[in-house]
């Protein structure tokens, strides 16, 4: 197995943490570099604003740590998670070693996040993408060396089902509940849900809603916080209802995700997923069987009451999703996927006397 230099947030919770611990299980020697300790994740504006007054600073100080760490630790794979702010000269003078260098890139633009990342992505040997239509988009813009298609996955150490004792119900069950970052569609299809069900026991958990959201149907619902590790996992299964409703579209992407990480986390934990309708959610799993679907806004509050009404036919929806999704959607897979590309392309390359 490949010694690896890792690079990504590694908060408790966060997707690159999991891939980097999935690599561990597989039998790699993995370094992670913590990218949060140099960009943490702020929410107040003056943070913010603060952050980036300095942030040519702390970009430069970031990548003279992985020159440094990559210098005094031998490796054979670079694979950064989203590498937003690796810039292209350091991935360069890693490559002089002869370092395979990857990205796994987990968001449907790779032009929103800063001036560092569109210079930066033409250096790696392969961009592991998340999004079906991600790799069209950007080679329309930059030249790419390489791309696969790698889907998101889920923690198996996090995302399970876990006996839940009278705090955790108290903290998190709910009839119904979104548990994601904002975004302005999401607030108008849970807004519009609020209308239809005024009554409806609803809870929305997750980053910048208490900011943004200005619906006051949603007011009531909107906690405040966001749910990382083991709390998100416990408030999914102490949920009765887990809605899984995509981002919309952002700045250099043609479409707005139909799959992300809730779509494999909810039925890892073994809990009912009521998730947007399209295509691809519709290839991992069987609608109706191992999850339920919706479109409008009417039949999402048609679907709640129905199943709020059959719990035993939710439970068996719930269970058999968690028989589809466990262990097939793991990031275990999805990081051996990416080291049977190295594997594979480091033969051709190798035979080829690249």
């Amino acid at each position: 197995m490949p010694r690896i230099l890792f690079t990504g947030s590694n908060w408790y919770g966060s997707n690159a943490r999991s891939c980097a611990d999935s690599l561990r299980r597989l039998g790699c020697d993995v370094l992670d570099i913590d990218e949060s300790v140099y960009f943490p994740p702020l929410l107040s504006l003056p943070g913010k604003i603060g952050v980036r007054l300095v942030r040519d600073r702390l970009v430069a100080e970031f990548n003279q740590t992985v020159l440094d760490t990559a210098a005094h630790y031998p490796h054979d794979v670079f694979l950064a998670f989203k590498g937003t702010y690796l810039l292209p000269e350091t991935l360069r003078a890693i490559r002089q070693s002869g370092v395979s260098l990857y990205n796994y890139y987990p968001d449907t633009s790779a032009f929103s996040h800063g001036k560092w990342l569109p210079r930066s992505l033409p250096e790696y040997d392969c961009v592991f993408y998340t999004k079906p239509f991600w790799y069209a988009d950007v080679a329309k813009r930059i030249p790419l060396k390489d791309g696969c298609f790698v889907p998101h996955g889920y923690d198996p150490m996090l995302h399970r089902s876990f006996p839940l004792n009278s705090r955790d119900l108290a903290d998190y069950s709910c009839d119904v509940s979104l548990i994601a970052t904002y975004m302005p569609h999401k607030e108008q299809v849970v807004a519009d849900l609020a209308r239809l069900r005024p009554q409806l026991d609803l809870r929305i958990w997750g980053n910048r809603w208490s900011e943004h959201c200005k619906e006051p149907a949603l007011q009531r619902c909107v906690q405040g916080f966001a749910l990382h590790g083991e709390r998100y996992a416990r408030a999914m299964c102490a949920t009765r209802i887990n809605l899984a409703i995509m981002g919309g579209k952002v700045e250099g992407a043609s479409s707005g995700d139909f799959t992300t990480n809730r779509t494999y986390t909810i039925p890892a934990s073994g809990s009912f997923m009521l998730h947007e309708r399209n295509d691809e959610v519709l290839g991992l799993y069987r609608e109706g069987v191992e999850i339920e679907c919706f479109d409008s806004a009417k039949e999402l509050a048609e679907k709640i009451d129905y199943y709020l009404a059959h719990p035993e036919e939710r439970r068996q929806i719930a269970l058999a999703g968690h028989l589809r999704c466990v262990p097939a959607y793991s990031y275990d897979r999805r990081m051996a996927d990416v080291l049977r590309w190295h594997n594979e392309h480091r033969a051709t390359g190798a035979a080829q006397g690249r």
